[in-house]
């Protein structure tokens, strides 16, 4: 986050962290901010404040909500009442590596279990695995991708972990119009199991966020990940894909 915020500000944002807007300015329309002892001038403002699963036809239904505040399904999708199945931003989800609830707000999540409570409400058999949270963004020129914990949430939910990050190129270095790109990946101390990953470039980050993720949920380990068979042309990556350099790091930390 602190190398995402530092490559915003120098594209000219003002990024404020750890302070509150105390007041809205303006009469017949706004004017500005008042933030932080000073008053910011603006002709918009967005205001973000996350957001809450909808679950009052739940409630009304009798539906089991979870510890999450979101509605409680099975693997099937189904709730607590009988042949009643919920999918979506109201539905709380399992966390693959933990085990445990979470919100996951996500429209790949919920076309997911859509297609999990559409077959078993039309009688088929299927099962939603759960979430690693897998998302990405772009902003300005950078994309942004994440998938699985952070080492923040991992040593919260009692792991020990290591991490392994580098920055390097999209292309080969001698290949004109490479683009940076910094990738990290959590590994669990115990298992050697990869955990987490967060990438930040120019391009091709959501390819690489996607492989990451399915290398968590198949609980591949950091060796296995540094053995993987990558493909290389000088136009589209370097010799050494970046995945398994940061792969080789983590394994000299454990």
């Amino acid at each position: 986050a602190d190398r995402v915020q530092e490559m915003l500000e120098d594209r000219g944002l003002k990024i404020i962290v750890g302070e509150s807007a105390q007041e809205f300015v303006g009469q017949d329309r706004v004017t500005g901010v008042s933030v932080a002892g000073e008053t910011i001038p603006a002709d918009l403002v967005v205001v973000a404040t996350g957001v809450k699963a909808n679950v009052e036809l739940a409630k009304e239904a009798g539906i089991d909500l979870g510890q999450t505040g979101g509605i409680k399904t099975g693997p099937r999708m189904e709730t607590s009442v009988e042949d009643v199945y919920a999918a979506g931003d109201c539905v709380q989800s399992i966390n693959m590596i933990t085990k445990r609830p979470m919100l996951c707000q996500l429209g790949t999540a919920a076309v997911k279990q859509a297609k999990v409570a559409g077959t078993n409400a039309a009688g088929g058999y299927t099962i939603f695995p759960g979430v690693l949270g897998s998302a990405v963004t772009k902003l300005f020129d950078i994309e942004v991708g994440v998938t699985g914990l952070n080492q923040f949430f991992a040593n919260r939910a009692g792991m020990q972990t290591v991490a392994g990050a580098l920055s390097s190129k999209t292309k080969a270095d001698y290949y004109p119009g490479g683009l940076p790109i910094r990738i990290k990946i959590v590994v669990e101390k115990e298992s050697h199991r990869l955990v987490g990953g967060q990438i930040i470039g120019g391009e091709a980050v959501t390819q690489r966020i996607n492989a990451l993720s399915f290398a968590i949920q198949k609980q591949m380990t950091v060796q296995e990940l540094a053995k993987a068979d990558t493909a290389y042309a000088p136009p589209v990556n370097e010799t050494w894909e970046p995945m398994i350099q940061a792969a080789e790091i983590a394994i000299r930390r454990l």
